[in-house]
């Protein structure tokens, strides 16, 4: 009974986590396939990450989280080349 129980519990666990997931409105939806594109743009060049959330299928406030990110990683990197974009 107790892993049924706890099957259930992941179950109804992962169900509201899709749900939150299918709520979030992607960036392309948000703002237009322009400004999403160039959002994606900024992402892929300044992220420092090996798979960084640079798509346009995310939530814009993602994307713009990673481009902070990598801006300010940037910033604090001895010699590394800070884009217009950052400032």
């Amino acid at each position: 009974m107790r892993i049924n129980r706890l099957a259930l519990g992941l179950l109804i666990f992962l169900g509201f986590g899709s749900i939150a997931l299918a709520a979030a409105t992607s960036c392309e939806d948000e703002v237009g396939k322009k400004q999403a594109a160039v959002l994606v743009e900024r992402c892929l060049q300044i992220s420092p990450a090996t798979h960084p959330p640079c798509n346009a299928q995310n939530p814009c406030p993602l994307i713009e989280d990673e481009i902070k990110r990598g801006c300010k990683f940037a910033r604090e990197t001895k010699g590394a080349v800070v884009p217009d974009f950052c400032n």
